[in-house]
C-alpha cells in the first residue's frame, strides 16, 4: 500500500495497480490477465465479485445483454422463460432493464456456472467500442487482485451498530442533521418572499454524477469551460464512455480505487449542485437511508473555516456541534464510523499542501492527534492522508480550478457532477413557474436561445434565468415585451427588476448598488468570491443594510462559526454588476485603458467582466437608463471602437479571438460586425474546444459576409449540435478542415445541407479521421454528386470498405472539377479498387491525385489498375504506399509509367517490392518515355544493389526531381552509387536516407559534404539523411 493510504490491518498483496493516467484511469488488462484473475476466484468469491460490481456491471452490459443471455441460453445456462422475459425488455427499449434482470438471474442461481460464463464472454466483449465501461471495470478487478476479496470483507464487517454508550448521542445527532437539512432555501427577486424554502424529498432532481476526473484549463474562465464540454460529456455518457454513480454509490461501493473509498472528492463548477448534493446525502444519512458504517458525520464549509486560526480537530466538531462534548473523546476512539465532509476547497483562502510532509516538505508542521493545535489546513489535508483519526472517511467538493491540488494526495474516488439532463432542465422551468402553461412557454423560449439553453445545465443559471424571465411571462397576454438574446441582456434584464421593484428608495438604492459594484470588481480582482464584514465596510457597505432587503437581492449571507460571511447568489452575477458598475463610472477617456489592462490578466478571471462590459454598449442598456441615467456616447463608442481592434489584434491567439467574438455577439451591433468579418479571409480554430453556443455565434457573425476563406476546425471534437449551428454558414467556405472533429456518420447526414446548396463554394474538404463508415457513403454521395466546385475530398483514415467505393464512383463522375481524392488508410482492398476501375477509365474522370495508402491492396488489383489509369490523361499523383504489393505488380506499374500520358508522381512506400522490383522499375526509369518526377521507395526492403540500378536508371535523367529511399538496408558499400546518382542527376531537388542505420557517419558526412559542393549550381539540391 502507498504511504499515507489508510486501511486497519495489514492486506495480501494482489497484482501491482498497473500504470495510470493523470486522470487516475487504470492502463487496459488484457484477456488473459482478467481471465487468469477471474480464474483464481472460487464459486463463492466470485458470486461476491459479481454482486459488488452489479451496478456497474448494470450499466457497462446494456448493448451487449441480449447477446451474452442469448450465449447463456444456448449453453442451457438459464432458462428459456428467462431469455426470453431479457429479450422482451430488450425489445421494447429497456435496456438497462434487461440488464438488471441478466445479472439478477445469474446471481440467484445455485452454481456459478452461469456467472463464470458471463463473466467469460464479458472479457470476450471488453474490446467492443460500445463496451469501453466494461473494459475499465475487468481492468480494475485484475489491478485489485485479492485485495478485492479483502475489501469485499472489510466491507460486511463495517455495519456494525453503534456502541450502547452512544446510542443517545447518536439519535440526537441524527435528528440535528435531519432537522438542518430537510429544506431546500432558494433566494427569489422581486417579490415579498425574498427567501423560499421547499422539502428536500420533493424538490430534489438526480444530478448527472460521473465517476471519473478531467484536467481543466485554468487559463478559461471556468464556468464556460464546462459549458464548453458539457455537451461532449454528455455524449460519452449516453455512449457509454462514463460510468454514472448515485449519492449512495460513493462510499463502500465498487467504484474508486479501493471499494471502501475512504477519501472522495466531488468537482463540479459554481452552482453545479455541489453543496445540494452534500446536504442530500447527508439528509438520506441522518434518515437511516445510506450509509449505516458511518455512526456520525461531521459537515464543515471552508467559508465557515477561513476565520480560524490554529484550532483542533476537537475543538472544531463542538463549535458546530456542541451537544457532542460529553461524548466525543469515546466518539472518535473508532475512526472508521467517522465521515468529515468538508465542502467547498475552491472558497478556503489558505492553500493546502497535500504533499506528503514527512518526506517532501518538512516545514509543514502536523496534526498529529485530536486535540494538538493546528492549522486548519493541516487539519484537512491530515485527515485526507490518514495522518490522524486513520481509518475516518473524508468528503471533500471543490470548483475543477482547485483539483489540481488535491490530486496530490491519497483520493480514492474522484467524481464530477454535470449538472442537469435535458430532461431535468425542462423540469425545472416547469417547477418554477406559477403554472406549467407558462413553465412550457418560458422553456420554449430559452430553448430557441443558443446562448441560454446552453447555460441552464447548471441549475443556479437555471434560477437566474427564471427569475430573470419571470416578470416578462407573468404580464398581460398579448402584450409585446422584448425578451433577451444575450447574457447581457439577461443580467440586464434581471437587475431591472430588482431595481423596478426598489423603486421607494431608488436614490439609495442606486448608491448601494454602485458600491456593491466596486466590491464586486476587486473581488474579481482579487480573487475573492466570499467577503467578510470587514470587506462590506470597506466599500460602506453596512450589515444593517440587509434590513432594507435590496442588499438581500444579491448577496447571501451565512452565519459561520465565528462571524458572518457573504457571497453575490452565482459568481456571474458578481461579474455583472462589477462590469455594470465601471461601465458607467469609467470616465470615457479612461475606457480604453481599463479594458486593455482586463484583457492582458492571463488567468482568464476577467474573460466574462469583459464580455459584460462589451455587451452594455448594446441599446439594451436604455432600459436601465431610468436609474442610472444617460450615458456618455463616448463611452459606447469607445466600448465599440476596442472590441473591432481586440478582435482584429487576436487573430493568432485562438482562445483569445473565440472570446473575442463573444464580445462582439453581446454587442449585437451588425454594423461593426459586417465590418470586422468582411476584413477576415481564412478562420484557424483548430485544436481549440468549440461548443454549441461557441458556433452559433461564429455562424451569427459570418452570416454577414459573402465568402469565407478557410475555415479551420481540425482536431476540435466539436459535437453534431455544434456542427448543426455552423452549417448556415458553412456553404460560403473555400476550404472546409473537418480533419479528426469526431463528426461520425451522423455529421454527414448535417453537413450536407450545406453540400447541397446550389451556392455551395467549397472547393477542398476535409473530412479525415471521423470515423466515416459505408453508412454515410450514399448521404455524402448525394450531396457532392452535382457539386461544381468541389476540387479536393480528404476522406482517409476513416472506415470506408469496397462498398463504399460504389457510391465514390458516382461522385468522380458527378462532380465536374473534383480533381484530389485522399482515401487512405481505410478498408478498401482489391475488391474496392476493382470497382473503381470503369469511373476511372471514364472520359468525365478528371482526378489528377488518387491516394490509396493502406488500403491493404495486393498484386491482385495491380494489373487492372494500372490498366485503367494509363488511358487518363488527368492523373499527375498516384500513391499506393503502405499496401502489400511485391515485385510482381512491378511489371504493371511499368506500363503505367511509360503509357500514362500525364503521370509524374508514383509513391510506393512501406510495400515489398525488394532489389528484384527495382530491377525492372529501373528499366522505366531509363527510358525516355517515362514522366515520372518524384518516386517514393521508402522501406521497401531495398539493399545496395537497388542503389546500383537507380544509379544508372536516373543518371541520365533529365526530369526526375525527388528519390524516397529512407529505412532501407543500404551500406556503405552504397556511397559510389549515391554520388554518382546525386551528381549526374542534374535537375534531383531532394534524395531522402533517414533510417538507414548501416550507413556509417563517415559516409553520411561525406553525403553532406557532397550537398554543400553542389549547393552552388544546384541550389535546390537536398541530400537529407
Amino acid at each position: 500500500m502507498e504511504s499515507g493510504t489508510r486501511h486497519r490491518g495489514p492486506l495480501p498483496q494482489g497484482p501491482p495497480l498497473r500504470d495510470t493516467c493523470s486522470s487516475g484511469a487504470l492502463s487496459p488488462a488484457s484477456d488473459g490477465e482478467v481471465r487468469h484473475t477471474l480464474t483464481s476466484y472460487d464459486d463463492t468469491d466470485l458470486r461476491r465479485i459479481t454482486a459488488l460490481y452489479q451496478p456497474r456491471l448494470q450499466q457497462a452490459m446494456t448493448e451487449i445483454c441480449s447477446t451474452v443471455s442469448a450465449i447463456l441460453h444456448q449453453k442451457k445456462l438459464i432458462t428459456e422463460t428467462e431469455h426470453q422475459e431479457m429479450k422482451r425488455l430488450h425489445d421494447i427499449h429497456q435496456k438497462m432493464a434487461s440488464s438488471e434482470f441478466l445479472c439478477k438471474v445469474v446471481l440467484e442461481k445455485e452454481d456459478a456456472r452461469a456467472g463464470r460464463a458471463m463473466w467469460e464472454e464479458l472479457i470476450n466483449f471488453q474490446h467492443n467500442p460500445q463496451c469501453q465501461k466494461l473494459k475499465s471495470i475487468l481492468s480494475e478487478i485484475h489491478a485489485k487482485g485479492s485485495v478485492l476479496l479483502e475489501e469485499i470483507t472489510l466491507k460486511a464487517l463495517e455495519s456494525e451498530g453503534v456502541q450502547e454508550d452512544l446510542k443517545e448521542a447518536h439519535r440526537f445527532h441524527k435528528k440535528t442533521l435531519r432537522d438542518r437539512n430537510q429544506k431546500l432555501v432558494m433566494n427569489s427577486i422581486g417579490g415579498r418572499e425574498k427567501v423560499q424554502s421547499f422539502l428536500l424529498e420533493d424538490h430534489y432532481t438526480d444530478l448527472v454524477v460521473i465517476s471519473s476526473l478531467r484536467e481543466m484549463r485554468v487559463v478559461e474562465h471556468e464556468l464556460l469551460v464546462r459549458g464548453r464540454d458539457h455537451e461532449r460529456w454528455r455524449q460519452q455518457v449516453i455512449k457509454k464512455e462514463l460510468e454514472t454513480l448515485k449519492h449512495h454509490q460513493i462510499f463502500r461501493s465498487c467504484f474508486g480505487i479501493e471499494s471502501r473509498s475512504t477519501s472522495v472528492a466531488i468537482s463540479g463548477v459554481a452552482g453545479i449542485g455541489k453543496t445540494t448534493l452534500l446536504q442530500k446525502i447527508v439528509y438520506d444519512w441522518a434518515m437511516d437511508k445510506i450509509y449505516p458504517q458511518f455512526h456520525f458525520i461531521f459537515h464543515f464549509k471552508f467559508r465557515d473555516l477561513n476565520s480560524y486560526g490554529s484550532t483542533n480537530i476537537r475543538t472544531l466538531i463542538l463549535d458546530c456541534y456542541p451537544y457532542l462534548g460529553r461524548d466525543l473523546d469515546m466518539i472518535l476512539q473508532d475512526p472508521s464510523n467517522l465521515l468529515f465532509i468538508f465542502d467547498g476547497l475552491d472558497e478556503f483562502r489558505t492553500s493546502i499542501s497535500f504533499i506528503d510532509s514527512s518526506g517532501c516538505n518538512p516545514g509543514v508542521s502536523l496534526c498529529p492527534d485530536p486535540v494538538t493545535l493546528c492549522p486548519i489546513a493541516d487539519i484537512v489535508r491530515c485527515l485526507i492522508q490518514g495522518k490522524v483519526l486513520n481509518g475516518s472517511s473524508v468528503l471533500i467538493t471543490t470548483r475543477p480550478t482547485v483539483l489540481k491540488s488535491l490530486k496530490k494526495s491519497v483520493i480514492h474516488l474522484h467524481a464530477e457532477i454535470l449538472g442537469f439532463s435535458a430532461e431535468q432542465r425542462k423540469q425545472y422551468f416547469l417547477n418554477f413557474y406559477d403554472t406549467e402553461v407558462i413553465g412550457e412557454e418560458a422553456f420554449r423560449y430559452v430553448e430557441q436561445n443558443d446562448i441560454l439553453y446552453t447555460m441552464c445545465y447548471n441549475p443556479s443559471y437555471c434560477w437566474i434565468i427564471c427569475c430573470s424571465l419571470q416578470h416578462t411571462f407573468k404580464e398581460a397576454a398579448g402584450e409585446h415585451l422584448q425578451r433577451p438574446r444575450t447574457i447581457t441582456e439577461l443580467f440586464s434584464n434581471y437587475i431591472y427588476n430588482i431595481l423596478q421593484n426598489h423603486t421607494r428608495e431608488q436614490s439609495n438604492s442606486q448608491d448601494v448598488l454602485l458600491r456593491l459594484g466596486d466590491m464586486a470588481y476587486q473581488g474579481i480582482s482579487e480573487r475573492v468570491i466570499v467577503f467578510s464584514e470587514s470587506h462590506l465596510q470597506e466599500h460602506s457597505l453596512q450589515p444593517s443594510q440587509f434590513l432594507s432587503g435590496f442588499l438581500m437581492e444579491f448577496l447571501q449571507t451565512e452565519h459561520s462559526l465565528q462571524r458572518e460571511a457573504y457571497s453575490f447568489f452565482h459568481l456571474t452575477v458578481q461579474e455583472f454588476i462589477a462590469a455594470l458598475t465601471r461601465f458607467i463610472c469609467t470616465p470615457p477617456d479612461k475606457v480604453t485603458q481599463l479594458l486593455d489592462r482586463a484583457s492582458s490578466i492571463k488567468d482568464g478571471k476577467f474573460e466574462i467582466f469583459l464580455r459584460f462590459f462589451a455587451g452594455l454598449s448594446c441599446p439594451w442598456y436604455q432600459k436601465l437608463e431610468p436609474f442610472f441615467g444617460e450615458l456618455p456616447h463616448a463611452t459606447t463608442c469607445r466600448v465599440i471602437d476596442w472590441v473591432g481592434k481586440r478582435l482584429l489584434k487576436k487573430m493568432r491567439n485562438k482562445r483569445k479571438l473565440l472570446n473575442a467574438f463573444h464580445c462582439l455577439y453581446e454587442c449585437q451591433n451588425k454594423g461593426l460586425t459586417q465590418a470586422i468579418v468582411t476584413k477576415i479571409r481564412n478562420i484557424n480554430f483548430s485544436k481549440t474546444s468549440l461548443s454549441p453556443v461557441d458556433c452559433y455565434l461564429l455562424a451569427w457573425a459570418f452570416e454577414l459576409c459573402e465568402l469565407i476563406g478557410i475555415l479551420n476546425l481540425q482536431y476540435c471534437q466539436i459535437t453534431a449540435e455544434s456542427l448543426r449551428r455552423l452549417v448556415p454558414v458553412l456553404h460560403k467556405c473555400s476550404e472546409l478542415w473537418l480533419l479528426n472533429v469526431n463528426m461520425g456518420d451522423e455529421g454527414i447526414n448535417i453537413l450536407s445541407q450545406a453540400l447541397r446548396r446550389p451556392d455551395c463554394r467549397i472547393q477542398k474538404l476535409v473530412l479525415a479521421s471521423n470515423n466515416l463508415t459505408d453508412a454515410s457513403a450514399p448521404v455524402l454521395a448525394d450531396s457532392v454528386s452535382n457539386n461544381q466546385c468541389l476540387k479536393q475530398l480528404i476522406l482517409s483514415q476513416n472506415g470506408f470498405t469496397s462498398t463504399f467505393v460504389l457510391s465514390l464512383s458516382r461522385i468522380i463522375l458527378g462532380c465536374g472539377n473534383l480533381t484530389d481524392i485522399f482515401l487512405g488508410s481505410n478498408q478498401i482492398g482489391d475488391l474496392g479498387v476493382k470497382r473503381m476501375l470503369e469511373a476511372l477509365r471514364h472520359p468525365n474522370c478528371k482526378i489528377k491525385s488518387l491516394r490509396l495508402w493502406d488500403n491493404s491492396l495486393t498484386d491482385a488489383c495491380a494489373e487492372e489498375l494500372c490498366a485503367a489509369l494509363k488511358d487518363n490523361t488527368s492523373l499527375l499523383k498516384l500513391d499506393l504506399s503502405r499496401n502489400a504489393f511485391t515485385a510482381q505488380s512491378v511489371s504493371s506499374f511499368v506500363h503505367l509509367i511509360l503509357t500514362s500520358k500525364s503521370l509524374q508522381d508514383l509513391q510506393l512506400d512501406r510495400n515489398r517490392l525488394e532489389d528484384s522490383g527495382i530491377q525492372l522499375l529501373s528499366g522505366a526509369l531509363r527510358n525516355p518515355m517515362c514522366k515520372l518526377q518524384r518516386l517514393g521507395l521508402r522501406e521497401n526492403n531495398l539493399t545496395d544493389l537497388s542503389l546500383q540500378y537507380l544509379s544508372i536508371a536516373l543518371s541520365s535523367n533529365k526530369i526526375f526531381k525527388y528519390l524516397g529511399l529512407s529505412k532501407n538496408n543500404f551500406t556503405n558499400l552504397s556511397l559510389p552509387f549515391l554520388t554518382e546518382l546525386i551528381r549526374n542527376c542534374s535537375h534531383l531537388r531532394v534524395i531522402t536516407l533517414f533510417g538507414n542505420e548501416q550507413l556509417s557517419q563517415q559516409v553520411k558526412n561525406e553525403l553532406r559534404a557532397l550537398n554543400r559542393e553542389l549547393q552552388p549550381s544546384r541550389p535546390k539540391l537536398k541530400v537529407e539523411i
